[in-house]
C-alpha cells in the first residue's frame, strides 16, 4: 500500500479558507499538507487523484443519527447496525455519534454494549467518535416518537452504569431542565465531561435559562420537540435560539422545520453555532425526506448531510461555505476534536469528501482511503 497519496486541481473548503485549485497531500491516516504544493515536495512514490472541476471538504460529523439501511440502531444486532452506519459513510459521514432513543434501562445497556463491540472490532464504518443518548430522562408532553412507557426521572445509578457500560463513550445527553432532579443531573453530566443537551421538553424560558446556567451547552433539535415562541413566553425555542454560547442542532430537511425558520435561524444564530444533523431514521439510505410513523407523526428524516446543505442554501441564502462548517468544524468544536477533525489541515485525519459543483457526492476518502 502506498503511503502518500495526493489530491489535486480542486478547490479546497477548509472551511475556514477556500484554496483554488489546490492540493492535498495525505501521509498514511493523515493530512501532510494542504495548499499549493511544488513538484519538488511530492514523493516520488504517491499515488495521485486529479478532481477537476470538484470540490473538496472535511468529512462530515453527524451528531445525531438513529439508523439506516431499514436498521434501527435501538434493539439491533451489531452486524445489521453496522450495515445502516456503512450507508452514512458513502454519503460522506466519516464521523459519528450513534443515538440511541428512550426505552427500558436493559435495551439501553446492551445497546451502549454492542456499539462499543462495533467501535472496537470494525474499520469499515464511519468513526464512532462517541455515544448520545437521547433519553430517557426527558419530557411525557415533548415525547414526539419516543415511548412514553421507558421516560422517567434522572437517575444516577442508572446513569453511572450507562457511562461505565460505555467506557466512558457518551459525549451528548438529552435533558428537560423543568423535570425534577434535572438542574443537578446536569452538573453531574458536566463533572463527567458530557454535554448536556436541551430536548424534548416543555420548559419554559426562564426554566431553559436555568438549565442553561447550569450546563445545557445545545439544542437537540431546535425547535422540534420543544415549547415554542411565543410573544408572551419565548418558552424554550426561544432561549436557546438567544443565547449566543449554545450550540443548535437542526433537521435542515424540509419538513422539520419550515424555510422561513431555518432562514431565522440563520439570521440569529451565530453562523458558528449551527450544527446540522440528520436525525436519521431507519429509512436512510432507501428514501429521501422526512420520516412518518403509521400515525403520520414525524418520527426522524431520511436525508444526508450534503442534501441539508443544499436546503440551507436553497432557502436561507447562505453561501457554501457559510453553512460548510454547520457539518465539519462546528461539531468538531462542540465535542472539543476540531485538532483531529472537522478540518483540511495538517495533522488532522484524512477524512476527505469530494462534491461536484452542484454538492453532489463524487467519492470519499477515509483515513486516508479512497472508498
Amino acid at each position: 500500500m502506498t503511503e502518500y497519496k495526493i489530491i489535486k486541481n480542486c478547490d479546497i473548503y477548509t472551511p475556514i479558507k477556500i484554496i483554488k485549485n489546490g492540493s492535498i497531500l495525505i501521509k498514511g491516516e493523515k493530512i501532510a499538507k494542504v495548499g499549493h504544493i511544488n513538484e519538488s515536495e511530492i514523493p516520488r512514490e504517491i499515488k495521485k487523484y486529479s478532481f477537476k472541476n470538484k470540490l473538496a471538504v472535511p468529512g462530515f460529523i453527524d451528531i445525531h443519527l438513529h439508523g439506516g439501511e431499514g436498521v434501527d440502531i435501538l434493539g439491533s444486532t451489531p452486524v445489521s447496525i453496522v450495515k445502516a452506519l456503512k450507508a452514512h459513510l458513502k454519503n460522506g459521514t466519516t464521523s459519528l455519534l450513534p443515538t440511541i432513543m428512550t426505552a427500558s434501562h436493559q435495551q439501553t445497556l446492551q445497546t451502549i454494549k454492542n456499539l462499543i463491540h462495533i467501535k472496537k472490532k470494525f474499520k469499515d464504518i464511519p468513526e464512532i467518535i462517541g455515544l448520545n443518548l437521547e433519553g430517557p430522562y426527558i419530557s411525557k408532553e415533548k415525547c414526539g416518537a419516543q415511548s412514553t412507557k421507558y421516560i422517567r426521572k434522572p437517575s444516577l445509578p442508572e446513569m453511572k452504569e450507562y457511562i461505565e457500560a460505555s467506557e466512558k463513550s457518551i459525549k451528548i445527553m438529552t435533558v428537560a431542565p423543568e423535570i425534577d432532579g434535572t438542574i443537578n443531573f446536569i452538573h453531574f453530566l458536566t463533572e463527567q465531561k458530557i454535554i448536556p443537551s436541551a430536548g424534548h421538553t416543555n420548559a419554559d424560558y426562564s426554566q431553559t435559562e436555568q438549565g442553561i446556567k447550569s450546563g445545557i451547552k445545545l439544542a437537540t433539535h431546535l425547535f422540534n420537540a420543544m415549547r415554542g415562541i411565543f410573544h408572551r413566553e419565548p418558552g424554550a425555542a426561544g432561549a436557546l435560539l438567544l443565547n449566543n454560547e449554545v450550540y443548535t442542532g437542526v433537521v435542515a430537511d424540509g419538513i422539520h422545520l419550515h424555510p422561513s425558520i431555518l432562514k431565522l435561524i440563520t439570521m440569529v444564530k451565530p453562523q458558528e453555532k449551527i450544527i446540522l444533523i440528520t436525525d436519521a431514521t431507519k429509512f436512510y439510505g432507501i428514501k429521501q425526506g422526512a420520516s412518518f410513523d403509521q400515525k403520520g407523526k414525524l418520527i426522524g428524516s431520511a436525508k444526508a448531510l450534503n442534501a441539508s446543505l443544499k436546503n440551507m442554501i436553497k432557502f436561507t441564502g447562505v453561501t457554501f461555505e457559510g453553512i460548510l462548517m454547520a457539518v465539519t468544524l462546528n461539531p468538531a468544536k462542540l465535542l472539543n476534536i476540531e485538532n483531529k477533525k472537522g478540518q483540511l489541515k495538517k495533522g488532522c485525519d484524512a477524512d476527505i469528501v469530494i462534491l461536484n459543483k452542484a454538492f453532489d457526492v463524487r467519492t470519499v476518502f477515509f483515513k486516508g482511503e479512497n472508498l
